[in-house]
């Protein structure tokens, strides 16, 4: 035997005759398929095992001679619901929210310790500008570290806007390009 073959043994890639005469007791109940997955034709399939089946009457005409009418937007009120108190229809137009717009809250940071206010304002659901052009190398790479990954933690977006200035945006917010520019300043 050489080398590679007891080693694919060894590492069981090998054939191995054990498992050849091995017959799973559950899959030998059911009907066998010539291609797996798939059963002969005619042959009736069998629910596994958690599979529930329910049986019911065949569809009669009265089901199938119902007609379908488009629901028009028109008529219904704020709500969403229905001014047709006949209709048996369980369906509800919902509009969805338009996103807030806000005006930013500017931060110019002295010490790490105002990123709780960066932190504060942004969970309050307002856009951030960060201003570190005056701050030191160290603390404003901890400070985009910091800004960085609150987005990311709250699905926010983080903006260049400047120079080492950044925008960041909540998920739900929008901040116009002309209102941040302005809030820089």
């Amino acid at each position: 035997m050489s080398m590679l073959k007891k080693a694919m043994i060894y590492l069981g890639l090998g054939p191995d005759e054990h498992y050849e005469s091995y017959e799973d007791p559950i899959r030998s109940s059911q009907p066998s398929a010539a291609v797996p997955g798939r059963y002969p034709v005619g042959a009736e399939a069998v629910p596994g095992p958690g599979v529930s089946v329910a049986s019911g009457p065949a569809p009669d005409s009265a089901v199938m001679g119902r007609t379908v009418r488009p629901i028009n937007i028109a008529s219904t009120d704020d709500g969403g619901q229905m001014d047709d108190p006949d209709s048996d229809s369980s369906v509800r137009v919902v509009h969805s929210m338009p996103s807030k717009a806000m005006k930013p809250h500017a931060v110019s940071p002295d010490a790490f310790n105002d990123a709780q206010e960066i932190g504060d304002r942004f969970k309050s659901g307002q856009p951030v500008i960060v201003n570190l052009q005056a701050v030191d190398r160290d603390l404003r790479r901890r400070l985009v570290d910091f800004s960085s990954g609150l987005c990311y933690a709250m699905g926010g977006k983080m903006d260049r806007v400047a120079d080492q200035v950044y925008l960041l945006t909540p998920a739900d917010v929008e901040v116009s390009r002309g209102n941040a520019r302005r809030k820089r300043s």
